[in-house]
This record gives C-alpha cells, structure tokens and sequence, in this order.
C-alpha cells in the first residue's frame, strides 16, 4: 500500500493529520512510466532495423515539391548520398543525371494518380556507379492534408550481373556443345573418308599385277595415311596444350631457315595456277621460339591458303618491328565469310563445312602463338581472300 500524508497545524492544541491511499495512482504512474520506457526501446529497436534492413527505405512529402522527409542509412550507404543531404531535398537537387530526375519525378506523379507502383529502375550512384534497383511505391494519408510517398526499393545489381554472367556462360556452353557435336560428325566423316581409301586401295594393291597400279595405289595409301597421323597429332597437341603438358624448347631461331624449309615444302601443293611467293625479309633476324611449333603454325596457315586459294597468288614472310617479328600469310582465295571470322580461332571452328579438315589447326595455331608471348589475328573479305598475321618476340643477340 501506499499513502500520501498532509499535516496541518489548526492552533496551539491541535494538528490536523490527513491522509490518501495512492497505491492506484503510485501503480498508474509506475506503469506508464516502464511503458514510456519500453516505447522508447521499441522506437530505438525499429529505427535500428530501418536503419541496417538491407533495402532503401525513403519518404516523401507529395505537398512540398517531392522533397524527403526520411532516407535510410542503407540508402544512403549504396547512393553515396548521405541522410542529411538528402532530408529536405527533392531529386532535382540530389541525384546526378537528368534522366534519374525526371523519371522519379514521373514515377511519383504516377503514384499520386493511382496509389502505388512496382517497377524495375536504375540510377547513378555519386561515385557514377550505375545499380539496378526494384522499387515498390504507396501513397499514404498524412495529417497535413498532403499524402505521404513512402517507398522501398532493394538493390538486385548484383543479382543481375550475376544472370548476365550465367546467361553468358549458357551460351557459351550451348555453342561449345553445338562445335562439339559438330566436331564429332566432323571427325567421323574425316577419320572414315582415309580410312576407307586405305582399306579399299590395300586390297586393289593385292590382286593386281600392274606394277604402275601398285605404285599409284601405295602413293594414294600414303597420302591418307598422313591425313590421318596429322588428324590424330593435332587431336593429341590439342589435348596437351590444355593440359599443359606440352613441353617448348625455347631458343634463338634464324627465321629465314624456317621460310625456306617451307617454301621447299609447299611450292609444290599449291593448286594448278597458284604461285606460292616467299618475300623477302632480313636474313639475320632471329626470334625467340620452338622451332619445331613454329613451323607448325607456318605449316598450318599455309595448308589453308593452298586449300582455299584456287587462283592467284599466296605470299609469305616477315617484318621486324620493335622488340618483335610479325609474320603473315597473304592469298587471295574464298575468304572467311563475316559470321565466321569471330570464331575462327575456337575448337572445333571452320570456314567451310564442307572442307576437309577437323577445324583444329586455327585453335592449335593461336594456343601455340600465345603460349611462346605472340599474337595472332586475322583480316579477311570473302571472295577476295585472307591475310593471318601472328607475332613473336625478337631474339636477344
């Protein structure tokens, strides 16, 4: 129980003493003051949660130009704009780019009009980072007589790089299993075409007498028998390479030993009309690379243009730059039609469908290029012909 006393003194004989049982009113008061205690822990624990909530939460005041009347620190955080910046302004003071500005503007017209809307968004942050955002927006009644804007937005800018990146890399899969599929049709028709002219031919060469036959027979024998070591070495290359287990002997190579070696080599193959044109280089130019690798990418170029050129002329050689040697492979042939020159380089890619060949050696010729410190590139035109450039390091004398 409690009491509340008051003493009076009436005169000289006597007091007068009155008193009140307050328990309910000491108990009222005790009451609200542990309630106005736990409002106040419940105002500092929701302000805390809009405060680190992970998405924007803002209000607006429709009756005073759009300016904000709350702005959240998480906000703040990913804008870059800080909370007492943004307090009192509206967009056309605060964000940077005029587009943001009048589609804010915009969205909130649309609000007032009709109560909410949900849409997608992106706006530049103050450091010119652009974020993607998905905002959601509603009109509430105030007491000034203007309604409220409030909004929430969350930033999904990560989550939309990361669709970007599994979009791409679904379609890289997808082409990368179309190449693949390719590849492997591909790769029957070129191991049974050989196969079977050997075949066919080791039994003509048994039941013939003809001396001249048995000879033409074990040439053409030959010949797709080395169609199909090459097929089996680039197969075999190919998988080294990417497994790293392809070992380079780098030294000093005199380049124009090489050219020679080849132009020996191919002169010859050119189809009928062809010339094959090695130009002139300096003869004292030495690189830093495999020799044996080297002329398979020289080898590789040229058995292209041999293959794709049917008149006109093919030129190889060298210049010297800087610190590095650009050669080149120039014919006039088909061309590589537009589609396909920005995947000529990748497995299992070909200029024509229908040539012989596993679309291996462009794949081969750039991984062999880039891992001894080169380049490679290509210009083309269909019709007209190509031009393979690729580069490697000087040689230190």
């Amino acid at each position: 129980m409690a009491y509340e006393h008051w003493l009076s003194l009436l005169d000289k004989e006597y007091l007068l003493c009155m008193c009140r049982d307050v328990s309910q009113l000491w108990e009222t008061e005790q009451t609200n003051a542990e309630q106005q205690n736990e409002i106040m822990r419940l105002n500092s624990l929701m302000q805390a949660i809009v405060n680190n909530v992970p998405v924007y939460l803002f209000v607006k005041d429709s009756g005073n130009d759009f300016r904000y009347l709350y702005w959240n620190k998480t906000f703040a955080d990913y804008s870059g704009i800080p909370i007492e910046k943004a307090i009192g302004r509206n967009d056309f003071e605060i964000f940077k780019r005029t587009e943001d500005m009048e589609k804010f503007h915009l969205d909130d017209m649309k609000v007032l009009k009709e109560g909410k809307l949900d849409y997608f968004e992106e706006y530049m942050t103050a450091t010119g980072e652009i974020r993607t955002i998905t905002t959601m927006k509603r009109l509430v009644p105030s007491n000034n007589g203007h309604p409220y804007i409030i909004g929430i937005s969350w930033d999904i800018t990560e989550i939309k790089k990361t669709e970007k990146a599994l979009d791409a890399a679904r379609i890289k899969a997808e082409e990368a299993d179309r190449l693949k599929s390719a590849f492997l049709a591909n790769m029957s028709h070129e191991i049974r075409t050989p196969l079977n002219a050997i075949v066919g031919f080791s039994k003509l060469i048994s039941s013939t007498n003809n001396e001249n036959e048995k000879m033409q027979y074990a040439e053409i024998i030959e010949r797709n028998s080395d169609m199909l070591l090459n097929l089996f070495n680039d197969i075999l290359d190919l998988s080294s390479l990417e497994a790293g287990s392809l070992k380079f002997n780098i030294q000093p190579i005199k380049i124009l030993d090489i050219c020679l070696q080849l132009e020996q080599q191919y002169v010859h193959k050119a189809q009928t009309g062809v010339q094959l044109i090695l130009d002139g280089g300096d003869a004292n130019t030495f690189i830093s690379a495999d020799w044996n690798r080297t002329i398979q990418i020289i080898s590789n170029l040229l058995s292209n243009a041999v293959k794709f050129t049917p008149k006109g002329e093919i030129h190889f050689g060298f210049l010297n730059k800087e610190s590095f040697v650009e050669f080149y492979v120039k014919d006039t042939g088909i061309g590589i039609p537009a589609e396909r020159a920005a995947t000529i380089f990748q497995r299992f890619g070909k200029v024509d469908d229908f040539a012989q060949g596993t679309g291996l050696g462009l794949t081969l010729c750039k991984i062999l290029v880039e891992r001894m410190g080169g380049h490679i590139r290509v210009y083309s035109k269909e019709n007209e012909g190509t031009t393979f450039y690729f580069t490697f390091p000087l040689a230190n004398q």
